[in-house]
């Protein structure tokens, strides 16, 4: 029933668009837009009708041209990156406007290079992505978290332990969580180089600093970072102004949420220097019991601009603090409006993290073709879990006479568990770009090092020894990681004809894991992994509205540390079933470690896709083919935190079809949609589990649907936009989720929809000049639905529920 429901706005889409297409005039603006400098076209520049989504793109000679457009003034804005933007007014008589546009270089525009080179371009790179520009960030931010943001751009889902999308959010795209997915924020990766993971919570209200966000899909465009096997998100933050700015926002909503912040940009000084800071606080109960955030969070920035070159300086994080929901429910507690909020942590259990981000992002243009940029960061993540214990035994705390305790028979009941971490990673990423006639060629590397420390004691307990609990208590398990990165890569684009451009990438890569200084049982080994990673497309422009392109890559991740060997989990049992490293054994019952029994996930993808822009419609469709060897993929298990337990399947293939679409119906009306239509299989698959009675049995799963991926997704935007008001109403569908590899129904996420509702009000209309007024309404139905599951463990969304916020501008 749902399904036929989102067809049928589907339809009602395209039939809307051929009416909107019939009643335009047939009045145009026609021009082209080339650099100040050399008077060089600028091929793919931005050109967009202010409050409207009308717009087109210049095509290989710079032109660009909006048709069917009535009689009356337009407010064009006209960017391209590492330019500076242009607001012109265009008077539209009874007759065609022609216009000559000229755009200077612009280093205020931030880091240049490192955008390009981590960013797809329309109409030249040939990959699938969708972008959120920094007017669609203002409209509908107010404080969601990015997970929430980009969650209605194609293919791409997100769930959050709270339920009310605060703390712990998880993004998949294609189904691919975000492990997966390689995050860049000004081109510097940001998964955690150990586990591969994002976590979003230690970014709060980032978005209030974010310029622009690009999602590219498959393998994408960023030959440097994570490997991109889902897809990869670029976040680029903002463009320090040359004016001065101040900004106060307080925001209130359901479940005691509350935001307040405060941003001051200084605008240009002696025509050089711009600084910029932000500061803020959010606070919630959240939707489920227990799961209250209190967020802190500061960005700060400041940039030095010569004629020829740029120095922008970062620093961004804030602490946290947070109760814990990274366990779900049993599917039956969903329709009962208690049981579905339920949590089992006690209020002590809890989180407390800090993890600043340093950055220093330097572009140096040699010649007029010639750039060289550098970037050097440095991130220090360190907190703990306290969390519930009294599952343990002594055996498992090493608290038996083998280790020098007597008479300590049972774990109290009030026990709690300290798992800290201290994490460093320092980077340096060059990269050296060569503009010539037929395109551009980047040449440029990847150094990264990092170093981490864990370790786990017992921090409280009314009735254990006071020399095994708290701050100078024995830890129970302690050990360092260490993974060290080395990447070079060539990137080349080349104009083969007037249409036609090919795209080719090299990657190679060594990472180098170790895991040293193991406190009790003294494992130590290193695995090495080295990969080369070729990709090449084609992009072929047949008229100024429609391109076509494809293109193959061939990707390989390494596993996790974890994978290899979950040296926190050690001192398990015997009879809980032993963790042990995963690598061969000798003959005299050592480990090998050079021969490890997990192995990297090798990804051929292929794609093929068409697009279709003008004034009124952005069209595109493409299709993908993702071929796995290993893949590493979800077992419907959870670990002592909540997070996936994986392992390599030997071969699985992933196939589907996208298709979105934006229409601007009328002058100021506008809906857009986009469907993912999908098959993800085992090929073969194979596992042995432990039984009851802890005897291995072998299950075969191939030709099951591999847990976690929905065949299905769909969203539909219906944006109302006049002079200062906003108004704009969602719809997403997500379909079936299996939470194992079984593929029974009992272990599976119903597929449901959503309706989200946002306005934003400007009140300079009412004499109220700066402040700006918005509401956002999530699950506007006051629908029960289950957003995620593994195994028989699911996480509830939160019911209807409300945030108002105001915002002052100067």
């Amino acid at each position: 029933m749902k399904l036929h429901i989102l067809r049928g706005c589907l339809f009602i889409m395209i039939f809307l668009a051929g009416i909107s297409l019939h009643a335009q005039n047939n009045y145009a603006i026609n021009g082209k837009v080339e650099s100040s400098e050399d008077h060089e076209p600028l091929i793919g520049a931005n050109i967009s009708v202010v409050n409207t989504s009308l717009g087109a793109s210049t095509d290989e000679n710079g032109n660009f041209s909006l048709i069917k457009l009535p009689a009356g003034s337009y407010d064009l804005q006209v960017t391209y990156i590492g330019y500076s933007t242009k607001n012109i007014t265009v008077h539209v008589p009874l007759q065609d406007a022609r216009l000559q546009i000229s755009l200077s270089r612009e280093v205020l525009t931030g880091p240049v290079v490192t955008v390009v080179a981590t960013q797809a371009r329309d109409r030249i790179s040939p990959v699938t992505f969708s972008a959120m520009t920094k007017s669609e960030l203002e409209a509908r931010y107010s404080i969601e978290e990015i997970p929430e943001i980009i969650s209605e751009l194609p293919s791409t889902t997100f769930y959050s332990d709270a339920g009310n999308n605060l703390g712990y959010n998880y993004l998949s795209i294609r189904g691919f969580d975000q492990r997966r997915v390689s995050v860049l924020i000004n081109g510097i990766p940001q998964n955690d180089p150990e586990d591969h993971d994002v976590y979003w919570v230690d970014f709060p209200d980032f978005t209030s600093n974010v310029q622009s966000i690009q999602v590219q899909r498959g393998a994408g465009s960023a030959f440097y970072g994570p490997a991109a096997i889902g897809g990869s998100i670029n976040i680029i933050t903002n463009y320090f102004s040359t004016e001065r700015e101040l900004k106060a926002f307080a925001g209130t909503g359901d479940f005691n949420t509350k935001k307040y912040s405060l941003s001051y940009n200084s605008g240009l000084l002696q025509d050089k220097f711009v600084f910029f800071t932000r500061a803020s606080k959010t606070t919630s109960d959240g939707y489920r019991n227990g799961t209250w955030v209190e967020f802190w969070s500061y960005f700060l920035g400041g940039a030095y601009y010569t004629k020829n070159s740029s120095l922008r300086l970062h620093a961004f994080g804030g602490p946290v603090k947070d109760g814990f929901g990274y366990y779900g429910i049993p599917k039956a507690y969903n329709e009962d409006n208690e049981l579905r909020r339920s949590n089992w942590f006690r209020p002590e259990e809890q989180e407390k993290f800090s993890q600043p981000h340093f950055e220093a992002i330097h572009e140096w243009r040699l010649t007029p073709t010639v750039t060289l940029n550098n970037s050097l960061f440095y991130v220090r993540g360190n907190g703990y879990f306290d969390y519930d214990g009294s599952w343990g035994t002594p055996e498992y705390f090493r608290l038996t006479s083998d280790y020098g305790y007597d008479g300590i028979d049972t774990i109290p009941a009030d026990v709690l568990i300290r798992a800290y971490v201290d994490n460093n990673q320092i980077g340096w990423l060059p990269n050296f770009t060569l503009k010539h006639k037929s395109g551009e060629l980047v040449a440029g590397g990847e150094f990264r090092v990092h170093r981490s420390l864990h370790w786990g004691r017992l921090q409280n307990s009314s009735s254990l020894p006071d020399e095994v609990v708290g701050s100078g208590a024995r830890r129970y398990y302690e050990y360092n990681g260490a993974k060290n990165i080395a990447s070079f890569y060539l990137h080349e684009t080349y104009r083969l004809s007037d249409k036609l451009i090919a795209v080719g990438d090299l990657q190679f890569t060594h990472k180098k894991y170790r895991l040293y200084n193991e406190k009790f049982l003294g494992n130590e080994f290193s695995v090495p992994h080295n990969f080369i990673n070729p990709r090449f497309g084609l992009n072929y422009n047949a008229t100024t509205s429609t391109n076509f392109y494809t293109n193959i890559s061939r990707t390989s991740r390494e596993p996790r540390l974890k994978n290899y060997y979950d040296a926190a989990e050690a001192s398990y049992p015997e009879e809980w079933g032993p963790v042990k490293p995963q690598f061969a054994q000798n003959p005299n019952g050592s480990y090998d470690f050079d021969d490890p029994l997990v192995h990297p996930e090798k990804l051929t993808n292929f794609e093929l896709g068409t697009g279709f822009r003008n004034q009124a419609i952005r069209a595109f469709a493409n299709m993908y083919y993702m071929d796995f060897q290993d893949e590493i993929i979800k077992s419907g298990q959870v670990d002592r935190f909540g997070q996936p337990v994986t392992g390599n399947a030997e071969h699985t293939t992933h196939k589907g079809i996208e298709l979105s679409a934006e229409v601007q119906m009328l002058p100021r009306l506008s809906i857009a949609g986009n469907v993912l239509l999908s098959q993800n299989k085992l090929d073969k698959y194979t596992v042995y589990e432990y039984d009851e009675n802890y005897n291995l049995v072998e299950r075969n799963f191939s030709g099951n649907q591999i847990a976690g991926f929905p065949n299905t997704l769909g969203t539909i935007r219906l944006t109302y936009a006049w002079m200062q008001a906003y108004i704009s109403l969602m719809a997403k569908y997500v379909g079936r989720q299996y939470t194992d590899n079984s593929q029974s129904e009992e272990l599976s996420v119903e597929p449901y929809h959503v309706l989200n509702l946002h306005a934003r009000f400007q009140l300079k209309q009412i004499g109220l000049n700066g402040l700006v007024l918005q509401a956002k309404v999530n699950n506007l139905l006051n629908k029960k639905y289950l957003s995620y599951g593994e195994g028989d463990q699911f996480w509830p969304a939160a019911t209807r529920n409300v945030f108002v916020s105001l915002q002052y501008e100067y």
